[in-house]
Formats: structure tokens, C-alpha cells, sequence
């Protein structure tokens, strides 16, 4: 039953995704931020040139930032959106690939690999972790970045209070994620606040359409629901409503 469900719900992601592909760009402005700290951390790391690899790379937002600031190394584009991969340059190394799965075995011997914005969307991203760890050289690097349990409380205490179902992903927990590291092969992670603003809740629920990340299993709320969840939600001094992330940056180091 559960695998019937994560059938559905990928089925429906991918979908979505699909759909976001031509505009992602345009609307996806945390994974923007987020993309320029990895790039950050990447050069303070250098790692050694070679094989470099982002793991549900969309439109190339990340692998494209990562190249231009290290003009004489490719980055290898995976995404499971055809969609995504074709907004893609053209001259980029691209494979369309599932991430549920474990990575084509020809993915070996990396000295990076990067995800940003994509981790939470797998079933098992425990498992999925360890498998893109061991692909990596020794001295090589991933680096992670995704929303953890902490995100969107302004929605989760608006629902809570009209008791209305709260539709919204249910996302990590970091010591779940990372329970079977080593404790000196976590070489870096952080917690960051990410604050986004919005004329209305029809406002903040249409940014996540935009960028393909509305899928769940719950219902879809009806004009009533979203009225009422619209009157609840907590409004700054101009009448706007707020969406608080948590996003955690990790560095895990193959020793």
C-alpha cells in the first residue's frame, strides 16, 4: 500500500516538476540563495577537479553557478524531469535518472557531488544518501541542502487553529538524515533562516506552484478552506503574510 502511494505521489512530483520546467527559473528564488552558499563553500573546499555531479540539478540553476566560477571543470546534470533537463545548456553532460534508485553504475569516482532543494522529495533519502556517499573518491565531498522539519510554522499554526489539515511536506529531520555517518565524516552543517514575504496566502501557495514543489498526499483544500486559512494566517503590519524556512547546509567528507 505505502509502495502504491510513493508510486503515485513520484508519478505526481515528476509531473509537477515537468510542468514548472519553463518558468522554475523565474520563481525559484530560495534555491537561487541556497545555490550561491554551495558555491561559497565550494571554493572554499576546492575539491579536487575530476568527475562533479549535481543530484536533481532542475534547470541547471546550481551546475551553472558551479561553472562559471570554475571555468575548466563540467558538471554532470541528474534530474528524473526531461522537462528540467532540457532547460539545461546544451553543451552540459545530462542523465535522466530516478533518484529513488541508487545511481547509474557508471556514476563513480566523484570528487562532488551537490544537492540542492531535492533530498526531501525521495522516499528513502537515508538510504539514497549512503548510496550517492560511496560514489565518491576519498577526499571528495557532498554537499546537501534541503527544508527541514522547523520550515512554514506560520501554516502548520494557522491549521492547527482552524483545525483544518496541514497539506504542506512534512520534511527531514537532520539526525535521521545523517544517523549513519561518522560523526568526523559530517565535515560541515548549519542551519539557516529563510524569511519569504507575501501579498496573501493565494500569493504564497501559487510560489510553490511555480516552481513545482506543491505535491503531496493530502487533498487539495477547497476556496472555503483556503478563505478561511487566508483570514487566519498571521499578517505583518501591511497586511502581508510571512512563510519561515529552515534550510540545512551539510558537508559530508569521504575520509
Amino acid at each position: 500500500m505505502i509502495e502504491m502511494d510513493n508510486k503515485k505521489l513520484n508519478e505526481k512530483i515528476k509531473n509537477n516538476f515537468n510542468d514548472a520546467a519553463y518558468r522554475y527559473l523565474e520563481y525559484s528564488n530560495i534555491q537561487k540563495f541556497f545555490a550561491a552558499k554551495i558555491v561559497h563553500f565550494i571554493k572554499e573546499l576546492n575539491p579536487k577537479k575530476g568527475e562533479w555531479i549535481d543530484l536533481g540539478s532542475g534547470p541547471g540553476l546550481l551546475a551553472d553557478e558551479i561553472e562559471k566560477e570554475f571555468s575548466s571543470q563540467k558538471v554532470c546534470r541528474i534530474d528524473f524531469s526531461k522537462k528540467m533537463l532540457l532547460e539545461n545548456k546544451l553543451s552540459s553532460k545530462k542523465i535522466l535518472w530516478d533518484l529513488n534508485n541508487d545511481l547509474p553504475s557508471e556514476i563513480n569516482n566523484c570528487y562532488l557531488m551537490t544537492s540542492n532543494f531535492c533530498i526531501h522529495w525521495l522516499n528513502n533519502p537515508e538510504k539514497i544518501i549512503k548510496n550517492w556517499f560511496s560514489k565518491l573518491m576519498p577526499g571528495g565531498f557532498l554537499i546537501l541542502s534541503y527544508p527541514t522539519k522547523d520550515c512554514f510554522p506560520e501554516w502548520k499554526d494557522t491549521c492547527r487553529k482552524i483545525d483544518i489539515e496541514y497539506s504542506g511536506l512534512s520534511f527531514l529531520y537532520s539526525k535521521e538524515l545523517l544517523k549513519d555517518f561518522k560523526l568526523n565524516e559530517i565535515y560541515y552543517s548549519e542551519k539557516f533562516n529563510y524569511l519569504e514575504n507575501f501579498e496573501d496566502v493565494y500569493k504564497l501557495f501559487r510560489s510553490l506552484i511555480n516552481v513545482g514543489a506543491q505535491s503531496t498526499n493530502c487533498k487539495r483544500k477547497t476556496v472555503k478552506e483556503l478563505k478561511k486559512i487566508q483570514k487566519f494566517w498571521p499578517k505583518n503590519y501591511n497586511n502581508t503574510v510571512n512563510l519561515s524556512w529552515v534550510i540545512d547546509i551539510q558537508i559530508i567528507k569521504k575520509l
